[in-house]
């Protein structure tokens, strides 16, 4: 994603937030300053009759009227929240030795790796150049985001990869023989470059998905009882690993797949919005609390905790950039519904 497109993804998400501010703010002033006003202009015309008794009476009504109206229109403070910033660029790089490099804070633009191929750092990323090979065989190196992270890649094929938080993806330095096949886990967003002669797999823990040349999301997190894919365009066969059974999608639809009773459903999406994360929003659409929260938690790297097993089940609708701080995430899902929240130490206590 080029930084111009994603800057203007990211300037659409803060606009509605700000439209959403600005509806906050009138409802606050309609229903705490517009009265006081109205009381004000009264307590004028007042003193204009009595001028002389009001510069001893008036003071004091007005104190008594403030005081009145503040403490039955006051709203309990929402949820403090100390320094939980949004995810960063970050990553570290696994090679075959298993020597490990800090992405964010490498020096150096280009590193050469044994095998002779170049890894250089640009833009949100980092690409891989074949250099010339000497070897058939196969080396992998491992792309770890943590939790409070997002990283892309372009692989040694062209293939560009973009990685969400608490996500890794094992591949080949240099695609060589009749396939090109990585490794998933977590949740990436996934355009392939075209290769009639080579089909291109992405294995998860669950699924195997063979495409040539196309764009889908893999949303496949170990403990989770559901994975998605998603595609965006092209065809994609995802066959599930442990029954056998294949399903073939088309663009537009998405894969939802139950671990626990391998269950598998085929549903149209907006693509659009279940993408959207790579282009700096969150998007909410008919989401439960406990699923919004898994996805907070590994971007902003909390812990959550529910006081009440009800809450997990509310669910939400709205559209939400990924770089607003976390105080202003729990703002929002605060004032639309009956949920609380408290932080200490980075765990977030939910109630309602």
């Amino acid at each position: 994603m080029e930084p111009g497109i994603e800057d203007e993804k990211l300037k659409e998400a803060l606009d509605l937030l700000e439209e959403i501010e600005r509806v906050d703010e009138k409802k606050g002033y309609d229903r705490l300053v517009k009265p006081l006003r109205q009381k004000e202009r009264r307590l004028l015309a007042w003193r204009r009759v009595v001028l002389s008794s009001a510069a001893v009476i008036l003071p004091l009504l007005v104190a008594g009227i403030w005081w009145s109206v503040r403490e039955k229109a006051e709203v309990p403070p929402l949820a403090r929240v100390d320094a939980i910033v949004p995810g960063v660029n970050t990553a570290r790089l696994i090679l075959a030795d298993r020597k490990e490099i800090l992405l964010d804070t490498m020096s150096a633009r280009n590193l050469t790796l044994v095998s002779g191929e170049t890894v250089r750092k640009e833009g949100t990323g980092v690409v891989y150049e074949n250099g010339q090979k000497t070897s058939e065989t196969v080396v992998y190196n491992e792309l770890v985001v943590p939790k409070g992270g997002e990283y892309d890649i372009v692989l040694g094929d062209g293939t560009r990869v973009w990685l969400n938080a608490d996500s890794k993806l094992k591949f080949p330095v240099s695609f060589t023989g009749k396939e090109r096949r990585v490794y998933l886990e977590g949740e990436g967003y996934i355009d392939v470059a075209r290769d009639t002669a080579r089909p291109f797999i992405v294995e998860t823990r669950e699924q195997s998905i063979r495409v040539l040349g196309t764009a889908f999301n893999v949303y496949a997190h170990e403990g989770e009882r559901m994975t998605y894919t998603t595609l965006a365009r092209g065809s994609v066969q995802v066959k599930d690993k442990k029954t056998g059974k294949s399903v073939a999608l088309h663009p537009g639809e998405q894969l939802c797949l139950d671990v626990a009773d391998r269950g598998m459903v085929v549903r149209e999406v907006d693509v659009r919005k279940e993408c959207a994360w790579k282009d700096g929003m969150f998007v909410f659409n008919g989401q439960t609390l406990e699923q919004i929260m898994l996805k907070l938690s590994r971007w902003y790297n909390v812990t959550v905790f529910y006081q009440n097993e009800e809450a997990k089940k509310i669910v939400f609708k709205g559209n939400l950039p990924r770089y607003s701080d976390f105080q202003t995430m729990l703002s929002i899902l605060e004032k639309s519904s009956e949920v609380k929240f408290s932080e200490k130490n980075r765990v977030i206590t939910v109630s309602i």
